[in-house]
């Protein structure tokens, strides 16, 4: 979704900072926003630490003079039963899935503060609605990015920033048709179990992103956007849960 929203930004003409924690992918997630005529900078760090977003931000003032958007879109999750979780894994999908959102927000903040303007798009889930069988961590924790989103929101209106979310349902990224193999009807069940009774293509949710950064939703703030949700028949207990 990441790469998806990065190189649809580029073509509308964004230009970006493309973070992630493996240089390779940073690289050649700028290399086609380069080729196709873009304009992107890689960077490369972990998101759950404070400094690398810092960076991010400040890289993007000092390159291209400002931030008019920030898209919070890391996550990581681990499939456990509640009461089996440990404490490192329980710590580590905090740090990634909301601590990288709250720095990304808060970064976002100070620098857009100043010019009067921009808007920042969170990543959630579906999974943060209603809880997700055997992702309790990752659930709790989009659940939470879902209501930062709403205060967010509130107390920077006034400056002139806009603050949304997304909450895309089973999309078909490669940790999603990895986890969907392994789902009690299968890949083609766990599709049908959403609304559009199929999964939503990365580039799909970022149009949802995209709508989200740009003027045609200059209204819109405090909001999550649920981009084919799961319907009630996938909560799914497994016999002997």
């Amino acid at each position: 979704i990441g790469e998806a929203s990065a190189l649809l930004f580029a073509a509308e003409g964004a230009a970006l900072i493309v973070n992630d924690q493996d240089a390779s992918t940073a690289a050649a997630t700028v290399e086609s926003i380069l080729a196709a005529g873009g304009r992107a900078v890689a960077q490369v760090g972990d998101v759950s630490r404070r400094a690398t977003v810092e960076a991010c931000v400040d890289r993007a003032v000092s390159e291209f003079g400002k931030i008019d958007v920030m898209l919070n879109n890391a996550a990581t999750a681990t499939a456990g039963f509640v009461h089996e979780l440990s404490d490192e894994d329980w710590r580590r999908q905090q740090e990634i899935v909301l601590d990288s959102v709250f720095f990304g927000v808060q970064c976002a903040i100070r620098a857009m503060r100043n010019q009067g303007s921009g808007t920042i798009v969170n990543m959630s889930s579906g999974a943060g609605i209603g809880g997700a069988f055997r992702l309790g961590a990752y659930g709790a924790n989009k659940a939470a990015v879902m209501s930062l989103t709403q205060t967010a929101a509130e107390e920077v209106a006034h400056l002139g920033i806009r603050v949304n979310a997304i909450t895309p349902g089973p999309t078909a990224t490669a940790p999603m048709k990895a986890w969907a193999e392994n789902h009690p009807a299968g890949e083609a069940g766990f599709a049908r179990s959403a609304m559009l009774r199929r999964m939503s293509q990365p580039e799909e949710i970022a149009q949802v992103a995209l709508f989200l950064a740009s003027d045609a939703s200059s209204a819109v703030t405090g909001h999550t956007i649920q981009a084919n949700p799961r319907t009630a028949s996938d909560r799914t207990v497994l016999d002997g849960a």
